[in-house]
């Protein structure tokens, strides 16, 4: 049985909904500051709720962590949950800069607790399919990617900085799980309310494209998806979530092409029975750890320092 405890309750309640349902799982505590939301998860999943933080990061009982918290709160308690004998699950983005990562990373290293970073596109079925696919080399080489983001303004204070790292991170960690690291990026933007940012990332062997909006109007479906030029083929992807959902994965050869239908498996529900798997089976390693985290993070702070300056940003890969 592994013992759940959860910070916070804005996506840690899409957490608790699914931990709640797994066989071998049990939330020992949920954690927020507000007692009208506790009252309601309360009511609604039956279980410990508090307003004290240290009570869960302390219990002994308590296997692991998820901080669902904001982000500028992900550093203090995550090491704060290791520094207690906890195995941690972050939200994305786990922290703002590299320093605080690479603290996170000394961090569980130094107490042999296991970190995981919620990349839930490694789960995604389209990203997932179409990395194996790339990684089979059944296409050859990838040789042009272009990944776009659009939707409407249904996130909140989604300025210029925060769709970069909040929105583009995903798509970042597609791209280094695709073909790695880039050795440049370049990126452009625009701002009237609401944002638009366009970025190039150059490598040795290709080039790719990142786009994120969410200028579009509140009827538009949220749309997501990416073409792969390879050598021998394209693998495109095109989904639309909204009253309905539209989704189309083709795999385009110059003499045949392929539809493939999707899985209709929850992101974040995979990411969970991945985390609890890991725990259960004390897994060396883990495909969404700190380590891959940090590199989407290099690319998003790339494409920052880009944008503010209007310049290209090299990326050096010291790992």
């Amino acid at each position: 049985m592994v013992k759940v405890g959860i910070l916070g309750t804005g996506f840690g309640k899409v957490h608790a909904d699914i931990y709640k349902k797994l066989d071998g799982v049990e939330i020992a505590g949920v954690f927020d500051r507000t007692s009208e939301k506790l009252d309601k998860i309360k009511k609604e999943l039956k279980v410990r709720v508090t307003n004290n933080i240290d009570e869960l990061i302390t219990d002994p009982s308590i296997d692991l962590i998820d901080v669902c918290l904001p982000t500028s709160m992900h550093k203090k308690y995550v090491i704060k949950s290791l520094k207690n004998n906890k195995n941690v699950l972050c939200e994305t983005p786990i922290c703002y800069t590299l320093e605080e990562a690479e603290e996170m990373k000394r961090c569980a290293k130094k107490y042999n607790k296991k970190l995981f970073v919620d990349l839930f596109f490694k789960f995604s079925d389209p990203h997932r399919i179409a990395t194996e696919k790339i990684k089979s080399n059944a296409l050859g080489k990838p040789l042009v990617i272009k990944v776009y983001q659009k939707t409407p303004p249904h996130w909140g204070d989604m300025d210029l900085d925060r769709i970069i790292h909040n929105f583009m991170l995903h798509n970042f960690d597609f791209l280094t799980d695709l073909i790695g690291l880039p050795t440049e990026v370049m990126a452009n933007g625009f701002q009237e309310n609401n944002s638009y940012v366009f970025s190039t990332l150059k490598y040795k062997n290709g080039i790719a494209s990142v786009e994120s909006s969410t200028m579009f109007p509140g009827k538009f479906p949220f749309n997501i998806g990416f073409d792969i030029i390879c050598e021998f083929g394209t693998i495109t992807f095109d989904g639309k979530y909204g009253q309905d959902i539209e989704q189309k994965f083709v795999i385009y050869k110059d003499d045949e092409k392929e539809e493939i239908d999707l899985p209709s498996n929850n992101d974040h529900e995979e990411v969970i029975k991945y985390v609890i798997n890991n725990i259960n089976n004390n897994k060396s390693s883990s495909i969404i750890s700190i380590d891959e985290a940090i590199k989407s993070l290099k690319i998003v702070l790339a494409i920052k320092q880009s944008f503010k300056n209007n310049r290209s940003v090299n990326i050096i890969d010291k790992n």
